[in-house]
């Protein structure tokens, strides 16, 4: 436990910020093992709000505490009023569980989801009062340990972190308790770490590292108790994940490449989870997460046996493929349906050829009325803008397509019933370890320029329209194909005051575009630079088991306007992912 002058400090403070519930633990189902001799600090760099919906970081808490003798403890970043205020009375930053400084734990570990967290990893790590650089730390401060998707470019971080992890936690964590456990000093630490081949300690120059898959997919490890929040959640729901990976192949999206190949888990197992959740949080809604749900297998089944038992629950289905969701939609209806999400991506035939999305105009018109009928309310689109070879032909097909949508709900509610069509138009960011890695970033007003086309047209009743901040897109693209010298530019935007980059009302443009500026680059330049096929990239030395060749065979493919299969049903694209122990594994559904 924290010491009683520690105590005091915190408790004095939490009377003068925003929502101190944010810090002061004690939720439901949170675990304290005071007897622990290693203690891990699992960290989300964001607000409590954002990081207590992070359901990677459920799966890691629940792992060390239920399956080692260790201790998991949470922490996320303070807002900038706490922040302040604990740099004001000298507070170190402390983990939720005892109030014990992050200093004190044997391993901090960071969960990268977003590139624009990344200033909170150095306010994270400067509260801790840890050193910034890997360099400058000594016998007796933590490892610091960084891992989840945006960790498979790792270089912008790479100061300031001792190691990456590369994968799915489940297979390789406990081997890393393992090795606290074994061994006493940090240096006898890093040295056993560096044997495990799913790590990178940048420390040790640029080696190849090979990342983990979680081959058995095990419901086992999966979170029976989760934490269940006393302040506001972004998502206060019970989940469980149905299946990991996807075949799909768009040629944008990271964790399609990331998470191959797909594991389902057994229907029963989902089932069986669900209820224990439920049970245990008193929730009244329950979410069954992947990347694409509805592509799930047992679907059907899963859904048809979870509302036998529990028949006025409220299942969620966040993630729907617009040619298999009908199907998930109508299973899942009932009385207290609202919102459903669609995700076409692009609205024209050729720009869904281009990213590989291998859906038809008569399969979105399909999805949407069936969604209608299943008696959802509010209908969300998503949309990317700023894609490769975009036309305006492509921004005028997002609003026909959100016009039809509306004629669609109108059909079956009435033009004056009640409900919503929500289209939301993100911008195109290339990310690594994809087929559009090679590709940059439309400038920035070209996409100020279809955004005001879209606000003009997709205007009127039962119709919404939500867009990404131009500028918050850009600084996500430039940093996340960034090498170590991006590495500077964020010390320097930290050490200028950036922090909590990820919402408006703290983004500071200005700080950043100085910060590339002392640095030679600009945040426009590094996010629209094209690269050439043969140039080495940042994260060569990262292998995500999809081989480089089957990647720049996509890009090729795209240029071509030509989609491929998807190995689900078009066999196998030689991508591969299936090479090792590990394969694509469905249920019978």
């Amino acid at each position: 436990m924290g010491t009683p002058l520690l105590e005091a400090k915190i408790e004095s403070v939490l009377a003068e910020v925003q929502r101190p519930s944010r810090y002061i633990g004690g939720e439901v189902n949170e675990v304290r093992k005071p007897d622990a001799t290693v203690r891990v600090a699992l960290c989300y760099p964001d607000a409590y709000e954002i990081g207590i919906s992070n359901q990677a970081l459920q799966i890691l808490y629940a792992l060390i505490n239920d399956r080692s003798e260790a201790s998991a403890e949470r922490v996320y970043t303070p807002f900038p009023d706490m922040a302040d205020a604990m740099r004001r009375d000298e507070i170190p930053l402390f983990t939720l569980e005892t109030w014990r400084p992050v200093r004190e734990c044997d391993l901090l570990g960071l969960t990268l989801q977003a590139e624009l967290t990344y200033s909170n990893v150095l306010e994270t790590l400067d509260l801790a009062g840890i050193p910034l650089r890997a360099v400058d730390r000594v016998e007796g401060d933590p490892i610091v340990l960084a891992g989840g998707p945006s960790a498979s470019n790792p270089e912008p971080l790479a100061p300031f972190v001792d190691a990456f992890f590369m994968g799915e936690a489940e297979e390789g964590l406990l081997a890393i308790v393992d090795v606290l456990s074994a061994h006493a000093g940090r240096a006898e630490r890093l040295e056993a770490l560096a044997a495990l081949p799913y790590l990178y300690l940048p420390a040790r120059g640029r080696r190849p590292v090979e990342r983990l898959v979680y081959a058995s997919f095990d419901v086992a490890t999966a979170p029976r108790r989760t934490v269940v929040p006393y302040a506001s959640a972004i998502f206060a729901r019970a989940s469980v994940e149905v299946m990991r990976g996807c075949t799909r192949g768009c040629r944008f999206c990271h964790a399609g490449t990331w998470y191959r190949p797909v594991r389902e888990r057994p229907v029963e197992d989902v089932v069986k989870a669900g209820l224990e959740q439920l049970g245990c949080t008193g929730y009244d809604e329950l979410s069954l997460t992947s990347l694409a749900t509805s592509d799930y297998s047992g679907i059907e089944r899963a859904i048809s046996e979870i509302k036998a038992i529990r028949p006025e629950l409220h299942l969620s289905l966040p993630s729907n493929r617009v040619d298999t969701g009908p199907v998930a939609m109508n299973a899942a209806a009932n009385s207290r349906q609202g919102s459903i999400t669609l995700a076409p991506e692009a609205a024209t035939q050729r720009m869904r050829d281009i990213i590989c999305k291998t859906i038809t105009d008569e399969m979105i018109t399909t999805a949407i009325e069936a969604a209608f009928v299943a008696g959802y309310t509010s209908i969300k689109l998503y949309f990317m803008i700023g894609l490769p070879s975009e036309t305006f032909a492509e921004i005028q097909g997002i609003v026909d397509l959100a016009f039809r949508a509306r004629e669609i709900g109108r059909a079956h509610a009435g033009a004056n019933g009640r409900f919503t069509v929500h289209v939301s138009a993100s911008s195109f960011v290339p990310k690594p370890h994809t087929p559009f890695q090679w590709e940059g970033m439309a400038s920035p007003e070209q996409l100020k320029i279809k955004q005001s086309y879209l606000r003009r047209a997709i205007n009127g009743r039962q119709l919404r329209l939500s867009l990404h901040d131009v500028r918050t897109s850009m600084l996500e693209g430039a940093i996340g194909r960034g090498d170590v010298v991006t590495a500077d530019v964020i010390e320097t935007a930290w050490r200028a005051g950036a922090r909590f980059d990820a919402w408006t009302e703290h983004h500071d443009e200005y700080l950043w575009r100085t910060a590339f500026e002392q640095h030679g680059r600009s945040i426009v330049g590094e996010a629209t630079r094209e690269r050439d096929a043969l140039e080495p990239l940042p994260w060569d030395h990262v292998r995500s088991g999809v081989t480089k060749e089957f990647l720049l065979d996509e890009w090729w493919a795209s240029q071509a306007e030509r989609a491929t299969g998807d190995c689900r049903w078009d066999g196998c694209t030689d991508c591969g992912a299936c090479e090792g122990p590990v394969r694509n594994r469905l249920v019978a559904s």
